[in-house]
């Protein structure tokens, strides 16, 4: 029998037992609740629980009636709150009623607190990485409350709800329950106050980077949709290294930076420079000069060539750092000790063959992607890795792609250049954008919607997929 099912056989037999032992304080809160102020004993308020499910969470009523019109969280002061309801307050009495919530199987005495159903956000603005917290039932202590209870933003209280569902286990769970008791015991504050409170982003769309020196694809990517121009400067060692793919070595020069940049007005413009040589601070200074917003370092090994690059940047611009070699992964949390690093991305294509691996996306299915991005995502940098083409169409088509993205948390991704031929003509090569990024913006309106047992299923298919397309490349070599 796992953990889970010991846990749930432990929260019934808690419950029980602690509504019959406390019932007879059960009764006096109730009757002090009456006597004080008119309305029910018992406040309901309606939660998002496992999967997303919502729920009426249970709670002792500390509020004059109708004191949730001026917003359901306590102020510092609040008149609304009664004296009794200040007690309950104080003493986390007022949580007592989700036992009842537990008997019915919407709580566990342990795990993430249930949020509001549209409060700090609604179910499907969470981002597929946030959803990860709703994977198990929520509780009436957590680790996020053993953390600093309410005074934690949001973002943070959520670290700490994914971070209890990647370590849950008895250990933990008992380790909070000591902890909780501690600090009630000591009646730390409770106040949910609204500054803890971070609006859901303004563009909840990943960012698209799309790599071309013709001016007018730059201006037609940009009114498509696409956030980033991407120009390509990196020629040392690439041929030698990918000459024998599919891939293109570009003939993007320092000029067409300027030339790019007077042709469009939102997108920023990401440079990919040389990896460090001795001419590495001349280019990353003309680069500058003619417009780069970011400029991404490729093909680094070691923390000094990352620090080289960081002074020769001196935080003019953004930087991006291109992870796509075994010894930069090797080395990881020395170089994100770095200061200055904006963004970093995973170059899967250069990666899989440091790695000797026959298939780029191997990376994504054997763990090695989640892993880097966790490295990431413990450092508070935004990420991405590889690139996706238009749903329906590539090996791995956009559909599995895009919801690895999101149940990662990345938050960037290059267009393939399959995306769109630039040999076709402008106004092809118009629609195509415009049809391609309306797809791919439409999908993740849909995948944001969907609970994080779509992203398990998604991943369980991506693997499978990518096993059968290794098969096929073995049995290919093996045929040579």
């Amino acid at each position: 029998m796992g953990y889970r099912s010991v846990k749930r056989t432990l929260d019934m037999m808690g419950s029980i037992f602690g509504l019959i032992i406390l019932l007879p304080l059960f009764v006096i809160v109730a009757i002090s609740i009456k006597l004080e102020s008119k309305g029910p004993i018992i406040y309901k308020q309606s939660r998002l629980g496992l999967h997303g499910r919502e729920f009426s969470m249970y709670k002792f009523r500390t509020m004059y009636l109708g004191a949730e019109k001026e917003g359901v969280y306590e102020r510092k002061g609040d008149k609304r709150v009664t004296k009794v309801g200040r007690i309950l307050r104080r003493t986390s009495i007022d949580e007592f009623p989700q036992l009842i919530n537990i008997l019915k199987r919407d709580m566990s005495f342990i795990g993430p607190r249930p949020p509001l159903t549209y409060h700090p956000w609604k179910f499907y603005e969470y981002t597929a990485l946030q959803k990860k917290r709703f994977m198990v039932l929520p509780g009436i202590t957590g680790l996020a409350q053993i953390h600093g209870r309410k005074g934690l933003d949001w973002d943070r209280r959520i670290e700490y709800d994914i971070e209890y569902v990647e370590r849950f286990s008895f250990l933990l769970d008992m380790k909070i329950v000591f902890i909780t008791i501690f600090k009630v015991l000591t009646m730390n504050s409770n106040l949910n106050i609204a500054e803890t409170v971070k609006k859901s982003k303004d563009y909840p769309y990943i960012r698209l980077m799309y790599g071309t020196n013709d001016t007018k694809i730059a201006k037609i990517a940009e009114d498509s949709g696409v956030d980033w121009i991407w120009i390509d400067l990196e020629i040392i060692g690439k041929k030698e290294r990918q000459g024998h793919l599919d891939t293109r070595i570009s003939n993007h020069r320092i000029v067409d930076i300027g030339k790019i940049k007077e042709n469009i007005k939102k997108a920023k413009i990401i440079v990919r420079v040389n990896p460090i040589y001795d001419g590495s601070k001349d280019e990353i200074n003309e680069a500058i000069e003619n417009g780069a917003d970011i400029i991404m370092l490729p093909f680094f090994k070691t923390k000094k060539e990352v620090e080289e690059f960081m002074a020769y940047i001196n935080r003019r611009v953004k930087t991006c750092l291109l992870f796509e070699t075994p010894e930069a992964v090797k080395n990881i949390d020395a170089i994100l000790s770095v200061p200055g690093i904006d963004y970093a991305h995973i170059g899967i294509n250069d990666l899989h063959l440091g790695y000797k691996r026959i298939f780029m996306f191997s990376l994504l299915a054997d763990g090695t992607v989640e892993a880097i991005c966790n490295k990431f995502r413990a450092k508070g940098i935004p990420y991405g890795f590889g690139g996706i083409t238009r749903p329906g169409e590539g090996l791995i088509p956009a559909e599995y792609l895009v919801g690895e993205i999101y149940r990662l948390g990345c938050s960037m991704a290059i267009l393939s250049r399959s995306f769109c031929d630039q040999e076709e003509g402008y106004e092809t090569i118009e629609k195509v954008f415009q049809e391609g990024l309306k797809e791919i913006r439409c999908l993740e309106d849909r995948i944001r919607r969907k609970d994080y047992r779509y992203f398990l299923r998604n991943q369980r298919v991506l693997k499978k997929k990518v096993a059968e397309i290794e098969e096929k490349l073995k049995k290919g070599r093996e045929v040579q």
